[in-house]
């Protein structure tokens, strides 16, 4: 008997009892005391319900791909082209580069950029592209963009074949490298003869409102090197070329250069050209005339000297070019002391090229410059007098004009390059 049938005896014993007193036997009794079976609740199985069908979702819709239009074969026709695809696939930079790159217009990942150009706050798109058509393969014609968004659609903010014939491009620096709170657009365009390389370096700038050149067409140097440095210390940084040299016999005797561009807050001007050292007697005898020109007349007399006195410069191609050029020294020699007033030392140097080679034709012209000179002690004058016989005496000319197109030319004005007020 369980704890539970027990509790349900003590329970029903004072009822049985007082029915009992009122009357029953002893099989009623034992009846009452039977135990009983407890009710078992009923479970009714629980309804179950067909799942909701949910709604089938409607398959999203894809963007449209917009298919690529042909390579144009006009490669000025490429810009409006671009601009085309750039609206009709809202902006789709991604498939711009896949279609630049199968037109062969697109070389390098850094052709296509997204950066701020004209400092609007919103990034343009710069892209620098190229024609490579069978006929383009050396001098591939190039050009560079910058595609801005007005509203919803891409316009066309600048490109280079505006105003240039840009070859073989390549962006350079985008930055405010002349300081003046702008950004500068810096790119190269290169072209290649048989022998030589070419580079220009553009500098368009936005900073007005519009974008302008400021590099008059491009600063053209042979075989560059190109960076941007603070030359002269003053916290702007100048434009450095290095290079110079032209790959050609043709060219004469070559030395590379630096050349200096300054920013004088509208363009780049060239401000300073500093030539490497070279031991060509030729090269010495230009360096001394640049000095003289410059008005460093000590300098100009020190490479005067040199070229005169120093058997180990080399000559260019002839050995007989030593004596033309020793000539045309003392004859330059003898200029310059007479621009210093020192009439004993210009003596001395004419005197030494009439009694060393009086048979060259700057014999005659060094006596030409004295025969004026004496009469009025007016150099001016006796200039005159030097370059009227250089006319009628090409010679005189040819002594630094047969130096190869790479080289300065030289002219009868040139001969004695003084003019006084």
């Amino acid at each position: 008997m369980t704890e539970r049938t027990r509790a349900g005896i003590r329970i029903l014993l004072p009822f049985v009892l007082l029915t009992c007193l009122a009357g029953c036997d002893a099989e009623t009794l034992t009846q009452s005391f039977a135990p009983q079976p407890l009710p078992t609740a009923t479970i009714e199985p629980a309804a179950i319900l067909p799942p909701t069908p949910k709604p089938t979702p409607e398959p999203s819709a894809s963007p449209t791909l917009v298919p690529f239009p042909p390579r144009p074969e006009d490669f000025a026709d490429y810009p409006p082209v671009i601009i085309a695809y750039l609206n009709d696939s809202r902006g789709d930079v991604d498939d711009l580069r896949e279609m630049l790159e199968s037109w062969g217009a697109l070389r390098n990942v850094a052709d296509l950029l997204r950066v701020d150009v004209d400092d609007d706050g919103s990034e343009e798109l710069l892209l620098v592209i190229v024609d490579h058509s069978e006929e383009n393969v050396i001098n591939p014609a190039g050009d560079l963009l910058v595609i801005g968004i007005e509203g919803q659609e891409h316009t066309l903010c600048y490109h280079a074949n505006w105003d240039l014939s840009i070859t073989d491009p390549s962006i350079l620096e985008v930055d405010d490298v002349n300081q003046d709170g702008h950004t500068e657009l810096v790119f190269t365009s290169t072209s290649c003869g048989a022998h030589t390389c070419f580079t220009a370096v553009h500098i368009v700038a936005s900073g007005a409102g519009r974008y302008s050149d400021l590099t008059d067409g491009g600063i053209e140097m042979s075989y560059a090197e190109v960076s941007f440095k603070d030359w002269d210390r003053d916290g702007v940084p100048e434009l450095v070329m290095y290079g110079g040299t032209i790959g050609s016999v043709g060219a004469g005797p070559q030395r590379p250069r630096t050349e200096v561009y300054r920013w004088d807050g509208v363009a780049y001007t060239l401000s300073e050209t500093i030539y490497d050292p070279s031991n060509y007697l030729y090269f010495k005898v230009l360096d001394a005339n640049q000095a003289l020109l410059d008005a460093e007349y000590e300098r100009a007399i020190t490479l005067y000297q040199e070229a005169i006195n120093n058997p180990d410069l080399e000559t260019w191609m002839e050995e007989s070019k030593r004596g033309e050029l020793t000539a045309f020294a003392r004859y330059r020699l003898s200029l310059t002391y007479l621009l210093l007033g020192k009439l004993g030392e210009a003596q001395s140097a004419r005197d030494g090229l009439l009694a060393e080679q009086p048979e060259n034709i700057y014999a005659q012209v060094v006596t030409v410059l004295w025969n004026a000179y004496t009469i009025d002690e007016d150099l001016r004058t006796a200039c005159e007098a030097v370059r009227g016989f250089a006319d009628e005496h090409p010679e005189t000319v040819e002594v630094l004009a047969d130096y190869g197109y790479g080289n300065p030319t030289f002219t009868p004005e040139e001969v004695c390059p003084i003019t006084l007020s």
